[in-house]
């Protein structure tokens, strides 16, 4: 027997009759038939007792339903078998019935064959020729299509105007900031002039201030030394005999008023700033 032909028995012996679909929670009745578990359920929905078998019509007096994990195995091995097709023809046809993939369920949003169609799984569905579907789809899609490249037009424009208006702050935001260099470098060139001005004047005024002390200074020593050369003279004059200290007492008194006419200079007088 071909392998094809092998897969598509083992596809049969994995297909409950009901939906004609791969099992799913396969469960066989009292006859032995297998379904799948929610496929018996709705068939015997409402029955309370004669419950019939789908398949061969055979009745059972109880709802018993027996989980067949030998078919759950086949299930899945079955599936593992079913390759991908690469080929064009082969991927337009129906992977469980080997039929031509012409119909479109719009409830399932797939591509389905006619035997698909005609399922219990499918029956209650909507469904369209493919082309008739593809067209209506290819409509919204265009439809899509057009309002985003309205809004990626829109975006293009906002990007390109925010973008404008970052160069123009770029620009702002420089010139302020060069205006600004250039203000404080004036400023600084400024005050170091007026420093550089102030420092000389101080000086200045700095060197006056200490003449002055100075020659003061020079006139206050001289009258000490004039102070204490007549304070050496008195003395002497007053250890004289009576006639010697008359002889030229007068030029002596002479000398102490001359003295006493040159005020002497007090520390604080004459000195600015001080």
């Amino acid at each position: 027997m071909a392998a094809s032909a092998l897969l598509q028995s083992l596809k049969e012996e994995a297909t409950c009759s009901i939906c004609l679909e791969y099992f799913t929670v396969p469960v066989s009745v009292e006859c032995g038939h297998a379904f799948c578990l929610s496929c018996i359920t709705q068939c015997w929905e409402g029955l309370e007792a004669n419950f019939p078998c789908p398949q061969c019509r055979e009745t059972s007096q109880s709802k018993t339903l027996r989980p067949i994990r030998l078919v759950a195995n086949v299930v899945e091995i079955a599936k593992q078998l079913q390759a991908p097709s690469n080929t064009p023809q082969e991927e337009n046809m129906c992977r469980e019935h080997e039929e031509k993939l012409k119909l479109f369920c719009e409830d399932d949003q797939r591509p389905i064959c006619v035997i698909c169609r005609e399922s219990r799984g499918h029956r209650a569905h909507t469904v369209l020729p493919i082309p008739e579907a593809a067209q209506e789809y290819k409509d919204q899609l265009y439809s899509h299509m057009e309002h985003l490249k309205k809004e990626l037009k829109d975006l293009q424009e906002w990007v390109e105007e925010e973008s404008r208006k970052t160069s123009e702050l770029e620009g702002n935001i420089m010139k302020q900031r060069e205006s600004l260099l250039s203000t404080f470098e004036h400023l600084k060139q400024f005050l170091e002039k007026e420093k550089q001005q102030l420092l000389s004047r101080l000086e200045k005024e700095q060197e006056e201030k200490m003449k002055k002390i100075q020659e003061k200074l020079t006139r206050m020593e001289d009258q000490q030394s004039t102070h204490r050369d007549l304070i050496t003279e008195l003395e002497r004059k007053c250890q004289q005999q009576d006639v010697d200290l008359l002889k030229d007492v007068k030029s002596v008194l002479g000398r102490i008023l001359r003295c006493s006419e040159v005020k002497a200079l007090k520390p604080q007088e004459d000195v600015p700033g001080m």
